[in-house]
């Protein structure tokens, strides 16, 4: 399969999660084989796993945070190369789910490009665990995420995707980000979730959901979401079943750097 990058430039323009300052990024095509990579302040920040600095309530590069929103419909959607530069110290929040960036990059058209792609394909198994965690890279042709999350006011959800066979900007794509509203102040008064509202986020008390969900098993599609964008990081498209048992971007970042090597 040849690479794609985008027909045209967009810019988009939001709020950010963390830090609640707006923030625009500029997306433009990129010449073949160039990957994905961030312009920020003149500085190109390749967006591969050895420039993540921070993993803490998302994934971050140098000097530019939560990026895994952004790098998941790169992903899903077969998109190789982009320059994209950003203004800002964290990508927009948007509605705090990857489904306005799959609808920018849908309006402004991908291009096969003259340079094939070069998968990663996964021959053996390669598992990363953390306390009761767990993410397993499985042999397998195609790429499938079996998912499942267990959270206090929610339960247990599983779900398993296939990127070949599902429908990432019907099943995955929409699902937002989530937290507790009793950790709301504490994350402030830490610098985070600044931005957050019940407009960009699916926010849980200790009995359940305080605002509708988007799917009953919303979490668990949001941490899918997550799974690819950092997977993304990898810089290749991947061949592989992961299966994945309450994991985090700390953990998916330390498979992704296990596969990289």
């Amino acid at each position: 399969m040849k690479q794609k990058t985008i027909a045209q430039a967009f810019s988009l323009s939001g709020h950010s999660l963390h830090s609640g300052a707006k923030s625009t990024l500029f997306v433009s095509p990129a010449p073949p084989d160039s990957g994905i990579y961030f312009i920020k302040e003149g500085k190109r920040i390749p967006a591969l796993v050895r420039h993540v600095r921070e993993t803490r309530r998302g994934t971050s590069l140098d000097g530019i945070a939560v990026i895994e929103h952004f790098l998941a419909a790169t992903f899903a959607l077969g998109i190789d190369n982009l320059q994209v530069e950003i203004k800002g110290e964290e990508l927009p929040a948007m509605d705090g789910s990857a489904l306005p960036y799959v609808e920018a990059f849908e309006q402004c058209g991908a291009v096969e490009q003259t340079a094939e792609k070069a998968p990663l394909i996964i021959e053996r198994p390669v598992r990363v665990a953390q306390g009761d965690s767990l993410l397993e890279a499985l042999p397998h042709h195609g790429f499938q995420v079996d998912f499942m999350v267990d959270f206090p006011g929610a339960g247990g959800q599983r779900r398993l995707f296939d990127l070949r066979q599902g429908n990432f900007k019907e099943e995955i794509a929409p699902a937002r980000t989530f937290g507790y509203i009793e950790e709301y102040e504490m994350l402030k008064q830490s610098g985070l979730a600044r931005g957050a509202s019940f407009e960009n986020a699916l926010v849980l008390g200790k009995d359940g959901y305080v605002n509708p969900p988007r799917f009953p098993d919303e979490i668990v599609r949001h941490k899918i979401l997550d799974l690819l964008g950092d997977l993304a990081l990898i810089g290749r498209p991947i061949e592989a079943k992961i299966n994945a048992l309450r994991s985090g971007h700390r953990l998916n970042v330390e498979l992704a750097r296990r596969l990289s090597q």
